[in-house]
């Protein structure tokens, strides 16, 4: 375990967000017993936020390599953060946030880069040492990755990301990574993590996924009105889930005739 307790002090007289979640009235301690965290909870319970403001704590690196410092987007989960005193075992500078609208951002400019580097190899004779670095930027990208990202879909390239990127002794703050992913695939990266978690890397992972939140002796945590441990049958989503696929036409036959 890399990073163990998270204690949280409110502001006085804060009512606005990020201060005004349910859970936070209770919430004054958290004690990381795994290697895997999961947070669950419905749209609007506060998992991001908590998730980036770890992040932003300890400032983290986004998966990009951009600091957390930089850009307004980050205001609240800062100001959320100068609350929180994190309590590590070993803290570690490696690992990164992850979320999803950052990860297709990465990549378009991890393409862009790609062709670019190509046009401009088109144009020079090919001797000339004016090729260099347009020749480091490929094999760059090459050795990291060991596929052709321009090639890939989504889906593919984010399992290549991560093959290459999730290291021993790494904290790595995932927001709903499955957001890319085939369900077949989600179990690849539940794979990968698991790969990670035996070297020593620890996860806190925001999600809606019964796959993710299904891996083994994972530390369920469920953001309401509390927040509080939980076990995987007790989760919302999944009962719901349950109960949907056991008959998906009686649901939706309600759904479209109410």
């Amino acid at each position: 375990m890399l990073l163990n307790k998270i204690q949280y002090t409110p502001p006085l007289q804060a009512t606005s967000y990020p201060f005004n979640l349910p859970w936070q009235a209770h919430f004054r301690e958290l004690k990381l017993t795994q290697s895997v965290t999961i947070l669950t909870g419905d749209n609007g319970s506060g998992k991001s936020t908590l998730l980036n403001a770890i992040a932003a704590n300890y400032n983290a690196i986004l998966m990009s390599g951009a600091s957390l410092e930089d850009g307004p987007e980050y205001d609240n989960s800062r100001a959320l953060a100068r609350q929180l005193k994190l309590t590590w075992t070993y803290r570690t500078k490696s690992g990164f946030l992850f979320r999803a609208d950052d990860f297709i951002s990465f990549i378009r400019a991890t393409r862009g880069r790609i062709k670019y580097a190509q046009a401009q190899l088109e144009h020079l004779a090919p001797k000339s040492l004016e090729r260099l670095p347009y020749l480091n930027t490929l094999a760059e990208v090459h050795h990291l990755y060991k596929v052709d990202l321009d090639t890939l879909s989504h889906g593919q390239a984010f399992l290549a990301l991560f093959r290459a990127r999730l290291h021993a002794n790494a904290l790595y703050l995932l927001d709903e990574p499955e957001s890319p992913l085939t369900p077949e695939n989600q179990l690849s990266l539940l794979a990968l993590i698991h790969e990670a978690v035996t070297s020593g890397a620890q996860f806190i992972i925001s999600t809606h996924s019964p796959i993710l939140m299904a891996y083994p002796d994972a530390q369920l945590l469920a953001l309401g009105n509390t927040l509080a441990p939980i076990q995987y049958d007790q989760i919302e989503h999944i009962t719901f889930l349950r109960s949907f696929l056991d008959d998906p036409q009686r649901f939706v036959y309600h759904l479209l005739h109410d």
